[in-house]
Order: C-alpha cells, then structure tokens, then sequence
C-alpha cells in the first residue's frame, strides 16, 4: 500500500565539527537544517566514540582511545592473549523537521588503522540499527560489515568499514522517527614472544541529509508538461 510521502535521505560520510546545543540535564539536542538528533552525552560509550559533533544536518565522531592492544600474549584491557574493547552509542532520537520527509538510508562508515607484528591478528566489527519510533513492535533495520588481518603487517596499515541501513524501504511505518545504535568491536591477538598487534579507530560517522523536491511539485510538473502536449496535439 502507498503511504504517500516524501523521502529525506540519510549518508555517513566525513565532515567538519561544529558546536552542539544541550536541550536539559545530560540529554542533548541539534537540530540540523532537515534532520533533529538527541542523545545521551553521559552514556558509557563516550569514553570511547568521544562526542559527536555536527554542520548542517552532518555528524562526526573523532575517537582517540578506540583501541585494541595484546603485547606478547597479554591484552591491555583483559590480560589475556585476546585484547577486546566494545562500545555502542545510541542515538535516541533522529528525526526529519518536516514530518512528511523520511529517512531514505542511514550508512556508518568508520575508517582507522593497525599493525601487527611477528605474528597475531586484529578483528573489527561495525553493528548499525535503525529502530522506528512509531511502531516500537516493528523489527529494525539493520546492517553489519568486518575487517579481518593476521600474520605480520610489515608496518601501520589502514582499514576502514561500512554498513547501510534503509530505513524508508525496510520499515512498514513512516519512517521519520528512529532511534540509532551504532556497535562496535575491536580485538587483537598475539600469542607469545616478541609478538604484538593493536588496531584503533581514528574516524567514523558523518550524516548528511538530502530533502528531494517534494512530490506535489512533481505532479505539478507533470501536469503542465501534460497540457502543453495536448495543446501542440490540437494545433
């Protein structure tokens, strides 16, 4: 069945930071050109996606301690040969200004980089979820991607994930109110000796929105081209 909406579109890529505004208490609120964002500035996931920050309806994280760390068989974080580290920022709220825009896709796309030496291995692991708000019994949308690396990476090298949602597409309600969770796993191995591997995240998330022109300016449109043929038909 039709809804007969307008589509907003959503797109991570990179971007520049810029100021955001606290609505009350730890809950924060920017509001973009189309598109409204809120979230919890207090949640645990901070300490490692860092906070957001925004231009336009773009948003970006620059994390600077997202890092999976094993040395000779002992990880930094949990003191075994698997080092492991994992967070999820929520997002709880993304939703288009205009009421009749939807949200067309939402995609993560997170980049960094690691080095292993000797021996070992790094593994990352990028979870995307859009939740829709107006019916909390639908199923989300959801996506995942990985990076994979082992044996000695004969110095720095880079790595970089993405994932896309549909939100427009795969929800049956309008999708013009979510809730976003982005997850993310990093881990590194070594076994013994002189081994060791790390793998960090140095960028991740910028969203822009595109509003396409509304559909009754499309019909308008069609419309007049109609009239003008019928006339060139009559003459």
């Amino acid at each position: 069945m039709s809804r007969g909406k307008n589509l907003a579109g959503i797109v991570f890529a990179g971007a520049v930071l810029a100021p955001f505004a606290v609505a009350q208490a730890a809950i924060v609120t920017y509001v973009g050109p189309n598109v409204t964002y809120q979230y919890d500035d207090s949640q645990a996931a901070v300490a490692y996606f860092g906070l957001p920050g925004f231009i336009g309806d773009d948003v970006i994280f620059s994390p600077t301690v997202f890092r999976a760390d094993s040395i000779s068989g002992v990880g930094v974080h949990t003191g075994t040969n698997i080092d492991a580290v994992n967070a999820t920022f929520v997002f709880d709220k993304i939703m288009s200004n205009n009421p009749s825009n939807e949200i067309i896709s939402i995609q993560a796309y997170e980049e960094g980089d690691y080095r292993i030496v000797n021996d070992g291995w790094v593994n990352g692991d990028l979870y995307l979820l859009a939740k829709g708000l107006n019916n909390l019994l639908e199923p989300a949308a959801t996506a995942t991607d990985n990076v994979y690396a082992s044996g000695d990476s004969a110095g720095n090298q880079l790595w970089s994930m993405s994932a896309t949602v549909l939100p427009s597409a795969s929800l049956s309600q309008l999708a013009n109110n979510l809730r976003l969770t982005v997850q993310n796993d990093l881990s590194a191995f070594t076994d013994a000796g002189a081994e060791r591997a790390w793998i960090e995240k140095k960028l991740v998330l910028n969203i822009t929105t595109v509003v396409p022109v509304p559909a009754a300016v499309w019909l308008f449109g069609s419309a007049l081209g109609l009239i003008g043929l019928v006339r060139r038909r009559l003459a």
